[in-house]
């Protein structure tokens, strides 16, 4: 689980002939030009984000319809490239470079976070567009977010408040990460991150691909950290004992939020149910019907409400590999159908 990771680093150049040298910067590295909130939205780790403005244009002058190119490199080696490039030299006649973005995650609403780094580093709440302007290489740009780390943000993926903080982006990347826990705890309504137990339990005994199933999505979705897996016993009626696959999530999220995704993995896509994954927060049983007040419909039509609402929500790999698992859960099923007949 990512709680904090880096975002792209900003250059300014500065020259006479603009459009030359963006076209010189589009041939050198294989890009083209996007707008600043396009190029925002794209972006993620590690690259980088051109600014080409006239000697006289000020940075104050930005907008996000602005003109940009994103390079998927750092800005160290863009910067080396400048220097044994002749041409772009020759073109550029002034260089300056931006501060770096972290993001950091934040459950919503975010606000006691941001008010805690705010507090501890004398910070600046400054909205994105201008403090990626007013930043330069000594300062850094914190932005907070609830979605997923392992991804591109959009900016209607970030929180609205953005904090300017006056200290380089690789000694603040260091700080956070060791007090990320901390900070996000300071969200959290209980203020304690909870211990869940997830009972897997399949007729067909699909032990194996239903744990693979449960922990791409909890990876993915960045729910919390996985404990543990042990077998286990359940008791669904008196007197009645099933085999279950219990996994230990130890999780931010209420638990009626993480029962949500876990009905949502109940039912395949054609509304077949394929498994029953029961969740437990301190020995007691998450009903579902208790997850959304006022909501009447049966048990299959809300878990595939859910479905439609998390699993879009999966990187390309996650999905891919969640669409393979549950063809996998139909050949077993279908294979041990023939065997029964035979």
């Amino acid at each position: 689980m990512i709680l904090v990771r880096t975002g792209p680093r900003f250059i300014y150049f500065r020259s006479s002939d603009k459009d030359k040298l963006l076209a010189l910067l589009e041939e050198e590295y294989s890009t083209a030009r996007k707008t600043l909130d396009q190029a925002i939205e794209e972006s993620g780790e590690g690259d980088t984000i051109l600014f080409v403005l006239t000697k006289d244009e000020k940075k104050e002058q930005i907008t996000g319809s602005s003109p940009v190119l994103m390079v998927s490199i750092g800005s160290s080696p863009i910067l080396i490239s400048v220097i044994n490039n002749e041409q772009l030299q020759d073109s550029i006649e002034e260089a300056e470079l931006g501060p770096g973005l972290l993001v950091m995650k934040a459950p919503p609403p975010g606000e006691k976070i941001l008010e805690k780094v705010k507090e501890e580093y004398a910070a600046i709440p400054t909205p994105l567009q201008e403090a990626i302007i007013k930043g330069c290489t000594e300062w850094s740009v914190l932005c907070f977010t609830s979605c997923p780390l392992s991804r591109p943000l959009s900016p209607s993926d970030l929180l609205d408040s953005t904090l300017l903080i006056k200290k380089e982006v690789p000694e603040l990347f260091q700080e956070l990460r060791r007090q990320a826990v901390k900070y996000l705890t300071e969200e959290l309504e209980e203020g304690e991150w909870r211990e869940l137990k997830i009972n897997i339990y399949d007729s067909w005994e699909r032990y194996n691909i239903h744990y693979k199933r449960v922990t791409t999505v909890i990876e993915d979705l960045e729910m919390g950290f996985i404990l543990g897996e042990t077998w286990s016993v359940d008791h669904p009626f008196v007197l009645m004992s099933v085999p279950v696959f219990q996994v230990r999530l130890f999780t931010y999220m209420s638990p009626k939020e993480v029962k949500r995704i876990l009905m949502a993995l109940e039912y395949d896509t054609e509304g077949n149910r394929v498994a029953d994954l029961d969740l437990y927060s301190q020995n007691k049983k998450v009903e579902w019907g208790g997850v959304e007040k006022g909501r009447k419909k049966n048990r299959k039509d809300i878990a595939l409400s859910y479905s439609d609402k998390y699993l879009p929500g999966l990187t390309d790999d996650a999905s891919n590999r969640l669409g393979r698992l549950n063809r996998a859960l139909q050949e077993v099923e279908k294979q041990d159908r023939l065997n029964k007949k035979n």
